[in-house]
């Protein structure tokens, strides 16, 4: 049930809430238009061909998809990359002598927040250092993945490729991309104390965050292609605690965001306001005074 509204500085309309909701699916898709690629640039030559890489072949041609064709490559998944403004993809298979076999993904958006946040989608990894990327990530014996300027690149190993035939395949791939691009300033507001390594997360859209947190499955927080929103994981004394910020265009969308909250969508929601068109809202069970001062020092009040 909610209870009423706490008036405490420096949040002047804080909400506690406890609450459950019941699991409902949907599936959202939506594209924001972007720029196209430049008629001199061919995404799928940032692909090695063959013996480039030492030891390795293509198998087969590089395959390139676009928003019309991207269910062929990935059958049901495809609108989670809508939600990140998707425009192409070039995917090449490779194999080594020995059996070593691999799969190199190249993702073009239309802006590099958007390779920022697929780059955040991922799971596991430590950061490692490659050509011009801005952030990478490799878990070892499996996956590489970087973003650069607007493009999010993701190697993964089907058969035994080491870490080194990663490295080389990323640092190829990193050459042939424009460098450039920056994190979204929204993604700067998570305080940095007690926020767990590779638990962010920025997104658009509802459907984009649901393997991270629930948020009803009906978008009751308005969220859509003209918001930006991000979440992180803390642990603060002893307490694990999920902090949510949307960016919206405006502030009246922001309150009828904080107005779904105080209905009753989301469980063991501490605390949530709102700085003009930021919404903040901090999940778990601890201590309230914790969750007053996470949620302050995100929302800058």
């Amino acid at each position: 049930m909610f209870e009423q509204p706490i008036f405490r500085s420096p949040l002047p309309r804080v909400m506690r809430l406890s609450l459950s909701v019941p699991v409902l699916l949907t599936a959202v898709s939506s594209l924001l238009a972007g720029c196209s690629p430049s008629p001199s640039f061919r995404l799928e030559k940032t692909l090695p061909g063959a013996k480039v890489i030492a030891g390795w072949s293509p198998m087969g041609n590089v395959e390139t998809y676009t928003r019309d064709t991207l269910f062929d490559y990935i059958n049901g998944a495809s609108e989670y990359f809508f939600t990140y403004t998707f425009e192409a993809a070039a995917v090449g298979r490779y194999e080594k002598t020995g059996g070593a076999s691999l799969n190199a993904e190249v993702w073009q958006l239309a802006v590099a927040k958007d390779a920022y946040g697929l780059f955040s989608g991922r799971t596991g990894g430590e950061a490692v250092s490659i050509g011009g990327a801005n952030e990478a990530a490799l878990e070892a014996g499996s996956r590489l993945a970087f973003w650069q300027d607007r493009y999010y690149v993701s190697l993964t190993a089907i058969e035994a490729a080491s870490d080194e035939d990663l490295r080389l395949f990323a640092e190829f791939i990193s050459k042939a991309l424009p460098t450039g691009g920056e994190k979204p300033e929204l993604a700067g507001r998570l305080p940095a104390d007690g926020l767990i390594p590779g638990s962010v997360k920025f997104f658009h859209m509802e459907l984009a965050i649901q393997d991270r947190l629930w948020l009803g499955g009906e978008n009751r927080l308005g969220l859509g292609t003209d918001t930006d929103a991000v979440f992180g994981v803390y642990h603060r004394s002893g307490t694990e605690w999920q902090l949510l910020l949307a960016q919206y265009p405006d502030s009246a969308r922001a309150d009828s965001g904080l107005q779904a909250l105080a209905n009753g969508m989301l469980e063991n929601l501490a605390v949530a306001d709102t700085n003009g068109a930021l919404l903040g809202a901090v999940i778990g069970q601890g201590d309230p005074d914790l969750a007053l001062e996470l949620l302050g020092k995100a929302l800058g009040k």
